[in-house]
């Protein structure tokens, strides 16, 4: 494997994949105060790591999920520029 993978592996993974695992190691989101109740694995910066991403799901769920596209575009750009310094 070479360095432009791995760089975009490592980016790829902080960016799409940790938030869903954060997600899916927390439950009870209130919408209101955009917290989540309650996390398998206790720790104050995963539980502020979910109740982030849950509340931009939230939020752009009103706005057809333009955030979220947006999102993904950014980190694919960031991905393929990074990977090309290398």
């Amino acid at each position: 494997m070479t360095t432009k993978i791995i760089i975009k592996f490592i980016i790829y993974f902080i960016g799409l994949v940790l938030p869903i695992l954060a997600m899916l190691n927390c439950e009870g989101f209130h919408e209101g105060s955009m917290e989540v109740k309650t996390c398998l694995i206790d720790n104050d910066l995963i539980r502020g790591y979910a109740s982030f991403y849950y509340g931009w799901i939230t939020i752009s769920s009103f706005m057809l999920f333009i955030p979220v596209i947006i999102y993904i575009i950014v980190i694919v750009k960031l991905a393929k520029n990074i990977s090309n310094r290398f």
